[in-house]
């Protein structure tokens, strides 16, 4: 199959698909009106979908998207301006969980939305590795402190203003501050020398938070693992990265053991209109 065909018994040659090409590739051929690649416009296709998206009919064929495996989107079922804004000022880190483990099936789901976050041209660079189990994320706990306590040991600046002493004591009074007794860690990686990987690993990040709240899951940020995995060898081998690789965001996952009841305010935005 060639990477972009199109049905010309069912396209309305309407050139919806040339104009919201990101990467201006299409043009429509004047005497068939249908859509075609310019010269040059395999190679610079980045299969982004738009304009299978955009193609009303289904009309449009891309390399590994076809209308038998695409979701048909109804728009009745999004959320309106309401729902969204509860959603997103009513999102809260979740640093409590009960202790009932989260399925590998609802890991899976969460993952398979997060994946739909954007990525710059279309690279799709995001990889994850999961960990599961209180036990299996407690021991990377271990690891991030002992990483602390190495950058203590060396006078670090930023340990020191990071108050690591406080999360080390914390750790050695059996108080987990760092992934907070959460049943499950995700994290999202990519190889160090792509220069899109770690903006996408944040936009998935963001994606899988979102997602959790929706399922009924609490999520929360989990900032020192993220940093230890990158600078400590021994908290990378445990997570199962590679020396190539490096994580752009960590989340923990749980079911919330309480539930909260309103929104707190936010400073009010600074905006430098021009």
């Amino acid at each position: 199959m060639s990477i972009f065909e199109v049905d010309k018994k069912t396209c309305r040659g309407d050139g919806k698909c040339v104009e919201i090409c990101p990467v201006g590739i299409l043009r429509m051929n004047e005497k068939e009106r249908v859509p075609e690649f310019i010269p040059g416009g395999e190679e610079l296709c980045i299969n982004c979908g738009h304009c299978f998206a955009f193609c009303p009919p289904g009309s449009i064929r891309l390399a590994g998207m076809g209308s038998a495996d695409a979701l048909r989107l109804d728009h009745s079922q999004l959320p309106g301006a309401v729902q969204l804004e509860l959603l997103l000022k009513g999102r809260r880190s979740i640093r409590t969980y009960k202790d009932d483990p989260v399925s590998r099936e609802t890991i899976e789901k969460l993952l398979d939305m997060a994946r739909y976050a954007p990525s710059g041209t279309n690279r799709q660079p995001v990889n994850w590795a999961v960990l599961s189990g209180r036990e299996r994320v407690r021991e990377i706990g271990g690891l991030v402190v002992a990483w602390m306590e190495g950058l203590l040991n060396s006078a670090s600046p930023m340990a020191v203003s990071l108050r690591f002493d406080r999360l080390v004591e914390a750790w050695k009074n059996n108080e987990d501050r760092i992934c907070r007794g959460a049943p499950c860690l995700a994290i999202a990686y990519g190889l160090k020398d792509d220069f899109l990987a770690a903006q996408s690993c944040l936009l998935a990040g963001t994606y899988l938070e979102l997602a959790a709240f929706g399922m009924g899951l609490g999520a929360c940020w989990a900032g020192y693992v993220n940093m230890a995995i990158n600078e400590s060898p021994a908290a990378k081998k445990f997570a199962g990265l590679s020396p190539r690789a490096a994580a752009g965001a960590v989340m923990m996952l749980g079911y919330p053991k309480y539930r909260y009841s309103r929104i707190p305010s936010r400073k009010p935005v600074k905006v430098l209109w021009r």
